[in-house]
């Protein structure tokens, strides 16, 4: 007989044990690693004589976190106790799919639950791999998350692609060789945070920045100045906020670059030494070569060109500016090309775009070089010597995700380079994804002495191909991200496109792409609907599993071993997490679960390749998963941990992680001999490649192709969003705050509770003397429209918003699922958000992440918001005194 999912979900089960208020219980305490987030914070979980997990906090041995551990840390024990957690394995009986709809959950055996997504998936495997979408989304376990590429699909719906850091990421493979970067808060005195939380409140190991972060400025008295068009908790925090019209960050970067340049504040000898600043570039962007293809520099001294590699040649002599010929080529050095870029770019021209006064952005140049410490040096501990730069350019999404994306990130890399600061002491230093060993440095050379620029930090993209073989057209981005944004392209105009396959099984874990992916829900809901079969391995309901036909229930990260190192910034080193209790329920690991799919698939050995290969275990061959092997969490987990230190697993359970500081070759000037690249030929070299796959193949729409997107150095273009018809007068932007860092959580009600508690997360932000200008007032409910989409809200007016922005925050954007704790709000941000190539970068696959919009005043709330179980609800019993968990 068919049931509810509230008997199997919702329900209370016998089985838990009840939990009883008393923090001073006899117990024991176990080491492991938070997984609230993405990232991997050391916990110490107190569990009581009765095997009730009762507190959850930071482990002081990691000198990473040092014990710190943020909310979503902290509520890691609501979602272990979450009595809506699937227990068992289900199969749908209602075969009817949407938002708010029954499932009605029919419990079966794991062994028919894994039978029937086997078969359903062999299906379509047989028929054409690409047919399988995959969205997998564990990032502390990138074997799960690659799983796929073991049955040769490249199909890619989820969020952690162009959605998370987009264009970051290659650029900072361009420019330090690592997936990330952070300032160098141990020696970094002047902080520049522009669209970030780094420290504050998000991103990169959020309670331990915030802890290293907050240690400076007591300490050391560190200045922040916040670049944003909220006053973010970073903005609230810095000695001074400068609000910024949105999607103009990289018009304020290359505008302090113009005052660096031309007010002579860079650091010259840094540039000449160890940049590719002085080499030639010619009138087709490529560095200028002999036959050898050795590239050419100007010797100030003798007046004419060398080699880059001429032994005669002194880099002191090497000429930043200037315009020279060279074998009858014109050229100039990349500096120079940069400087006559940054001519139009002053502060006054750039005011116009930006709305920052000129004399400010002027002044925080002048800073931000005083600060930079150019000249001085410090000796480090291994015996170096070493530039000391204590001012760094922070940024992410906020500031980055634009449609120039590349551009927009190199710009604020170019602001650090030019005052000698990168991977210096105080500087913007670079963060690796996994180091694997102790021993592995991430640098290696390139072609005529630089660095070898690496934007792939998470393994190539698919190659190019015609007819496409991604339904995201993922082979044409060579050197970005997976954009998933575009498998709406693929949906809507598949002819265009020239996509002869249309997926129809899609394989989900932890991962919730429509909810968290921009374009236009309707049709995400009906992409989902018109799937074949869906699987979600996954812990609670949410917006993916009320389309799902199997839930495969895993064990929580309090359940489970894994071994990871995930982006840490000034540390290094494996964190551990090891079972706290037994399982609750009768559910498996997700090693257990891929494993069990795999062998009736017959791709273990394929899978274990890929393991392999994404853990680092080739790197020691005894190792390695062996073919026809199948293999636990535990063991898994051990592996990673020998890879790293050779210390046993019982090692690991004791310690609870490996992590030190980070070495400090490792960490400072892990390129020495090599030369950065200040000018990204290999963008061009790119571009080029790609234009000629394109015309070779006759792509009918290769002249739409944002070919031009391709820069070696940043350009002052405009991004389209500024182009939108005047009746859209404001600027809509997304937030998140720590609570809700990487990840969905408001159906945890401590979070839930901490988050509608505050009127920032409750309210549609606007300045309030724009309200007051276009006719608003505080509490007034709103439409709110872009050209792609709407929302509904209620306006919170404040002074702490640039006054052509409008706050959305991300607490807002929820719809009716059968997570009955998930609060819905006036619609989805994401709705008003484009999905075109219009407004996607062509280099890195990133989206515009702002919108243009406008407001109109409504007397009273649209039908859908007047059903209950909503924010507002909530929030208006909050204020009557009535609400709870």
């Amino acid at each position: 007989m068919a049931t509810t999912q509230s008997d199997h979900v919702r329900g209370k089960d016998p089985r838990v044990p009840e939990a009883v208020q008393n923090s001073l219980k006899p117990g024991r305490w176990v080491n492991s690693t938070c997984k609230m987030c993405l990232h991997s914070c050391s916990i110490r979980v107190h569990v009581t004589d009765d095997g009730v997990i009762n507190k959850i906090e930071g482990n002081p041995t990691n000198p990473s976190n040092a014990g710190r551990l943020c909310p979503k840390g902290n509520a890691g024990i609501m979602r272990h106790y979450d009595p809506q957690r699937f227990k068992q394995p289900l199969r749908r009986t209602n075969p009817e799919k949407g938002p708010g709809i029954d499932p009605q959950w029919e419990p079966i055996s794991w062994k028919e639950a894994l039978d029937i997504t086997a078969r359903e998936i062999k299906k379509s495997l047989d028929e054409d791999p690409r047919k399988i979408m995959p969205s997998l989304e564990h990032f502390q376990k990138m074997h799960i998350w690659n799983w796929a590429l073991a049955l040769g699909t490249r199909n890619f719906y989820q969020s952690g692609g162009t959605m998370c850091g987009g264009a970051y990421h290659p650029i900072n493979g361009y420019i330090h060789s690592t997936f990330a970067a952070v300032n160098d808060a141990k020696y970094c005195n002047y902080w520049i945070s522009d669209g970030a939380g780094d420290g504050f409140s998000s991103h990169l190991h959020a309670a331990a920045q915030s802890h290293w972060v907050a240690k400076a400025r007591l300490e050391r008295g560190m200045k922040v100045v916040a670049v944003e068009p909220r006053m973010s908790i970073a903005g609230a925090k810095a000695e001074e906020w400068i609000p910024i019209r949105p999607a103009t960050d990289r018009q304020f970067a290359m505008s302090m670059s113009h005052v660096l340049v031309y007010e002579q504040l860079c650091d010259d000898d840094f540039l000449r030494k160890d940049t590719n600043a002085p080499y030639l570039v010619g009138p087709d962007q490529m560095f200028v070569r002999n036959a050898e293809r050795q590239i050419y520099v100007w010797d100030q001294a003798a007046d004419r060109a060398r080699l880059w590699n001429d032994p005669d040649l002194k880099w002191e002599n090497l000429a930043l500016e200037g315009n020279f010929e060279v074998e009858g080529v014109k050229c100039r050095p990349a500096f120079q090309i940069y400087k006559d870029i940054l001519k139009d770019c002053s502060p006054e021209q750039m005011e116009k775009i930006t709305t920052i006064p000129a004399e400010t952005v002027r002044r925080i140049a002048r800073e931000f070089a005083s600060q930079a410490c150019i000249g001085q040096t410090m000796e480090l501990p291994d015996g170096r010597t070493v530039p000391y730069r204590p001012a760094a350019y922070n940024y992410y999404r906020g500031a980055q995700g634009h449609k120039y994306g590349m551009m927009t990130n190199h710009a604020f890399q170019l602001v650090n380079m030019l005052v000698g600061n990168i991977d210096h002491p105080g500087g913007r230093c670079g963060a690796t994804l996994n180091d694997y060993t102790v021993d592995n440095n991430h640098c290696a050379p390139g072609e005529c002495g630089q660095m070898l620029g690496v934007p792939h930090q998470l393994g190539p993209m698919p190659p190019f191909s015609w007819p496409p073989n991604e339904y995201h057209l993922a082979g044409y981005f060579p050197v970005g991200v997976h954009p998933p944004h575009l498998n709406m392209l693929g949906f809507l105009e598949s002819e265009k496109y020239g996509i002869n396959f249309k997926p129809d099984v899609l394989v989900n874990c932890h991962s919730n792409p429509v909810w968290s992916i921009q374009g236009p829900r309707e049709a995400w809901l009906k992409f989902l609907r018109e799937m074949r079969f869906t699987v979600c391995v996954d812990l609670i309901p949410s917006e993916m599993t009320d389309f799902a036909d199997i839930i495969l229930p895993c064990h929580d990260y309090l359940e489970t071993w894994n071994a990871t190192m995930i982006e840490p910034p000034h540390t290094e080193g494996i964190c551990f997490r090891q079972p706290v209790v037994p399982p609750l329920f009768d559910t498996k690991s997700e090693e257990e679960i891929f494993y069990e799919i795999s062998e009736r698939l017959g791709v273990i050995d394929a899978w274990n390749e890929v393991s392999n290969m994404v853990l680092g275990l080739n790197m020691k061959p005894h190792l390695k998963l062996e073919p026809g092997k199948k293999y636990t969490d535990r063991e898994i987990a051990e592996r990673v941990g020998l890879l790293w230190n050779d210390k046993p697993i019982e090692w690991y359970m004791e310690h609870g992680h490996s992590v030190t500081e980070k070495r400090l070759d490792k960490w400072y000037r892990p390129w020495e001999g090599m030369r950065l690249l200040f000018y990204i030929e290999d963008l061009v070299v790119q571009r080029e490649t790609l234009r000629g796959q394109f015309e070779r193949a006759l792509v009918p729409f290769r002249h739409e192709w944002p070919f031009d997107d391709y820069q070696p150095l940043p350009l002052a273009v405009l991004d389209p969003i500024h182009n939108e018809a005047v009746e859209y007068n404001l600027y809509a932007i997304t937030f998140k705050d720590i609570q809700m860092n990487f990840g969905e959580t408001l159906s945890n009600p401590w979070i839930k509770d901490i988050t509608y508690r505050d009127p920032v997360h409750t309210g549609l932000l606007i300045n309030t003397d724009t309200a007051a200008r276009l006719g608003f007032a505080n509490g007034d409910i709103v439409r709110v429209d872009s050209p792609y989409g709407h929302i509904y809200g209620r306006l919170t007016t404040t002074e702490g918003i640039h006054h052509q922005t409008l706050g959305v925050s991300n607490a807002l954007s929820r719809t009716r699922t059968e997570n009955r704790a998930a609060l819905m709000a006036g619609g989805h941000y994401n709705d008003m958000l484009p999905h075109d190539l219009k407004n996607t970068d062509g280099a890195s696959g990133q989206p515009e992440t702002s919108c243009r919009v406008k407001l109109t005043k409504l007397k009273d709330w649209p039908e859908f918001l007047k059903q209950g179980s909503t924010v507002y609800d909530y929030v208006d019993s909050i204020a009557d005194g009535k609400a709870g968990y």
